[in-house]
């Protein structure tokens, strides 16, 4: 036997090997790859509900502190009626009596 016939023997196995080692890299890098881009989405997923559920929740918020607010100048404005009201009831106050002549 050749020199050459003992290295082919020893060599087709080697690239046979790598060859199934370059297939098996490029499915894992495939295989990352797909799990990456699903991960993505459901990140973008869980961001999408995340606002709108946010958004919601300040809604509901700002609708609370306006009821706070209206409630108390609606409880300001009776007060100043009353006081309006109790001024304008008084038999004397507010009234000037011109005594010169």
């Amino acid at each position: 036997m050749s020199w050459k016939s003992i290295e082919m023997q020893v060599a087709l196995p080697r690239v046979q090997d790598a060859g199934k080692q370059q297939e098996q890299m490029l499915k894992q890098n495939q295989h990352f790859q797909e799990s990456l881009a699903q991960s993505q989405l459901k990140q973008e997923l869980a961001k999408r509900k995340k606002v709108n559920e946010l958004e919601q929740f300040d809604y509901v918020k700002m609708n609370k502190q306006e009821e706070k607010q209206q409630h108390e100048r609606h409880k300001e404005e009776k007060k100043d009626e009353q006081e309006k009201q109790a001024r304008n009831e008084h038999p004397y106050l507010g009234n000037t009596i011109d005594y010169r002549r």
